[in-house]
């Protein structure tokens, strides 16, 4: 069993109210065992929503939205429920969305808000990492199945 970004399957629940459709995800779903998540509406936020970005302050990782909101409570309730979920299913692993403030495995924007991205992970990704659990990307599929 693997926890997948819900976006991923084609739920429009991306910030700008989109999604990421992948369709090699999709085939995967009809044929394994894949559980939907997106951790930033599990943490209350709404579809569609303003952009957000991690920043780093103080040593601390701080999500922000592009007005300059402070959001970090929202990723990380919905970074803990994710995590509940993994627990309680017991997956295998993680398949999530790379560049995300929330899913991001391997790159992340870097808090500026103008398309730059950095070595990075999102706080659900770290979480889950954090614990244990094995985080992919869509670029990992051919080896994962």
């Amino acid at each position: 069993m693997y926890i997948v970004s819900a976006c991923l399957l084609g739920v429009n629940c991306r910030y700008d109210g989109q999604n990421n459709y992948n369709e090699k995800i999709y085939k995967l779903f009809k044929k394994y065992k894949l559980f939907p998540v997106c951790p930033e509406v599990l943490g209350g936020m709404e579809i569609p929503r303003n952009p957000c970005e991690i920043k780093i302050i103080d040593n601390k990782e701080k999500v922000f939205d592009i007005n300059g909101n402070e959001r970090t409570n929202e990723f990380q309730i919905g970074a803990r429920k994710v995590l509940d979920i993994a627990k309680l299913i017991n997956i295998d692993g993680a398949i999530l969305m790379d560049r995300s403030p929330s899913c991001g495995v391997n790159k992340i924007y870097d808090g500026t808000f103008n398309n730059n991205l950095i070595n990075g992970t999102g706080i659900t990704t770290k979480l889950l990492k954090d614990n244990d659990f094995k985080v992919y990307t869509t670029l990992d599929l051919d080896n994962l199945f």
